[in-house]
């Protein structure tokens, strides 16, 4: 979203300070803000090189460590141009971007408020915070911000995509300001019946965004159609609303706003959010982990011990993680992958990942038991490997890890899955060790089922919670 600029930072805590030559001008010209835009990142004055403006500097807050001062001009000079905050929005991205948005959000709230509501006398600047002051009876006033929300309503695996009558042109969600006297869960309910006719349920917060074009927050909200999922649409407000699968989602050409990331993340967990965003009826939704082995790989074929080794896959590995995907697609339930980080299950789970469009994470947990001095060696030539499998207390010679301290690690994995993303289907890429100690976790079995278990290349177990 547009204020994710990580690493960077902006501190919008107010200064009493003066601009220095390097202090960034965010300059106004006609209601536009005077910038250079090249390879989608705008440049702006710097206070060496104003000449003339109508009103001295003010500051407006830092990034890192530079200074933004808002200022007008009657005209462009040196090289910039005005640019409307929506020109510059469908151009750009990064720091200044969020940095022009805020900065836009003052700008407006300055020139809303130069005398004062209560005598019309003339507002000056507080020396103390950022607010104004009237001259004349004290009357005192801080920014405005507008409380919106933005709703992604579900049913039945599909989500409410929406496009409004006028303005923004691309795919939305339900949105709407909050009223007098109303909290922002009633104002979901609200916006929702009055843009499309439908009740909801199970309101859950997602997150929030300033979004200082329209000097707004947003907060989004997911929740769920209560009853019938029959649009009835405001066509003064809409110009469609209809239901979309995760797979018929367009998103929006840019990624700066918080309505096009809950529409990618509805479309990249195939419309399996995770339990602490949406909450659906007790019970409504199972719980599932599936285990998979890589496709095979170089060592496979040199039948050598690989545990903790990188090796790649091969040409018959590729085809055999193709040939899953496709598996998984078919039953269009899994919402997320989580994978080994060896080479061999992470390029395994990015071939699932490309059929399913379903994110991937890593997780440490899943790398393969750590044999030690076993490690790529030839099976024919350490006749004393399968025993030392058996002696689950015994750490695998020369550094490496015992059966107890590889069924610890992919226990508490397991334990996390069923926590945290309770009600999903999850799609573990990991190895034949892993997998054989998950076998366990769902299932009893004696050392000799234990020893005996196999689990073939890019093979799919399913276990349900």
């Amino acid at each position: 979203m547009i204020q994710d600029i990580s690493p960077s930072r902006l501190n919008n805590s107010w200064q009493k300070t003066a601009p220095q030559p390097d202090s960034i001008m965010m300059c106004f010209c006609g209601g536009e803000l005077l910038a250079a835009v090249s390879d989608g990142v705008p440049q702006f004055p710097r206070y060496r090189d104003l000449t003339e403006t109508e009103k001295p500097p003010v500051y407006l807050f830092s990034v890192d460590d530079e200074a933004f001062f808002l200022t007008e001009t009657a005209e462009a000079f040196g090289g910039y141009q005005p640019f409307s905050i929506r020109a510059l929005r469908d151009q750009c991205s990064g720091k200044y971007l969020y940095a022009a948005f805020t900065a836009f959000h003052l700008h407006q709230w300055y020139a809303d408020n130069r005398f004062c509501g209560i005598c019309r006398g003339e507002m000056q600047h507080d020396d103390r915070e950022r607010a104004l002051v009237c001259k004349a009876c004290g009357h005192k006033v801080y920014p405005r911000i507008n409380p919106a929300v933005i709703v992604g309503v579900i049913s039945r695996g599909r989500i409410l995509i929406t496009q409004y009558r006028r303005g923004y042109a691309h795919n939305a969600l339900v949105a709407g300001f909050t009223e007098i006297g109303e909290t922002l869960e009633e104002c979901v309910r609200r916006e929702v019946m009055e843009e499309t006719g439908l009740r909801v349920k199970n309101i859950r917060y997602y997150k929030s965004q300033p979004w200082g074009m329209a000097q707004d927050i947003l907060t989004g909200f997911f929740c769920e159609a209560d009853g019938s999922d029959a649009i009835k649409m405001d066509d003064s407000e809409l110009r469609s609303a209809c239901w979309c699968k995760p797979d018929e989602i367009t998103l929006q050409p840019q990624q700066h706003s918080l309505t096009n990331e809950m529409m990618q993340l509805f479309r990249d967990t195939n419309g399996h959010l995770p339990e602490d965003i949406i909450r659906t009826e007790p019970d409504a939704r199972q719980t599932c982990i599936c285990f998979t082995r890589h496709g095979e790989t170089t060592m496979n074929v040199e039948d050598h011990i690989s545990g903790v080794t990188d090796c790649e896959l091969t040409e018959n590995g590729i085809a055999q993680a193709k040939q899953l995907a496709e598996v998984c697609a078919a039953h269009r339930e899994i919402g997320l992958i989580l994978c080994s980080p060896l080479k061999r299950a992470r390029k395994t789970a990015e071939i699932i990942a490309e059929t399913l469009h379903v994110p991937v994470r890593t997780d440490e947990r899943l790398r393969e038991w750590d044999y030690g001095s076993y490690e790529n060696q030839p099976r024919s030539e350490t006749p004393d490997f399968q025993a030392a499998k058996r002696e689950f207390g015994v750490r695998m010679k020369d550094g490496g890890e015992s059966l107890l301290q590889l069924a610890h690690r992919v226990y508490s994995c397991i334990d996390d899955i069923r926590r945290q993303y309770a009600g999903m289907t999850v799609l573990c890429v990991c190895h034949g060790g892993v997998c054989r100690i998950a076998e366990t976790y769902f299932r009893d079995m004696s050392t000799d089922a234990f020893s005996q278990f196999f689990m073939g290349n890019c093979e799919l177990r399913k276990y349900s919670i």
